[in-house]
């Protein structure tokens, strides 16, 4: 449900259970897609892990004649992992002054 506060706009998505049926149905939707193999090793958390979920049958993979493979995004996005993000900034405070 979506209300108003303040002149803001909230949800209580989390409250009233319809996240779970908002994931449920993404889930259903993707499950007609497909993500490549780098795409699916960056989502799940690595290669080990996707060839894990492969080998144990959890993630389906489809191989194509000229050698790709490809992996359901449904299965995949099952499995996805939170990673730290890396900060790709340069450190200014080192530079030597001229």
């Amino acid at each position: 449900m979506i209300y108003e506060v303040n002149g803001d706009l909230r949800s209580s998505m989390l409250i009233d259970g319809t996240a779970e049926a908002r994931l449920a149905d993404i889930l259903t939707i993707m499950d007609k897609r497909t993500f490549p193999k780098r795409e699916s090793e960056r989502i799940v958390g690595g290669p080990g892990r996707l060839k894990t979920l492969v080998s144990s049958r959890r993630v389906r993979v489809e191989y194509k004649p000229n050698g790709r493979s490809y992996y359901n995004a449904s299965d995949v996005l099952s499995f996805a992992k939170v990673r730290k993000g890396r900060n790709h900034e340069k450190n200014n405070s080192q530079r030597a002054i001229a």
